[in-house]
C-alpha cells in the first residue's frame, strides 16, 4: 500500500515506476476521504524479502512535493 501519493497518479504511473522490481498484477487507486491524498493498493510478483525492501526504500520518501509511504499488508 502506498499512500502519499498526488492528486493526479494514474495506474500507468505506478506501475512503470514498479515494473523494474516485478510484475505489477494489480493496482487499485483509491480517492475515497481526500481526494487529494489517494492511497493505491499494488500487488506484484515480488517474494516476501523484496516487498520488505522495497518499503524499507520507499517509506518517507520525499517525491514530487509529496512524502510516499509504503506498508506491507498482511496476506
Amino acid at each position: 500500500m502506498f499512500s502519499g501519493l498526488s492528486a493526479d497518479i494514474t495506474e500507468s504511473a505506478i506501475r512503470e515506476s514498479l515494473q523494474k522490481l516485478g510484475p505489477v498484477h494489480s493496482i487499485l487507486i483509491i480517492v475515497d476521504g481526500d481526494s487529494s491524498s489517494p492511497v493505491a493498493i499494488v500487488e506484484m510478483s515480488i517474494d516476501d524479502e523484496q516487498a520488505y525492501k522495497l518499503t524499507s526504500r520507499v517509506t518517507d520518501y520525499w517525491h514530487n512535493g509529496h512524502m510516499i509511504n509504503a506498508r506491507l499488508l498482511l496476506h
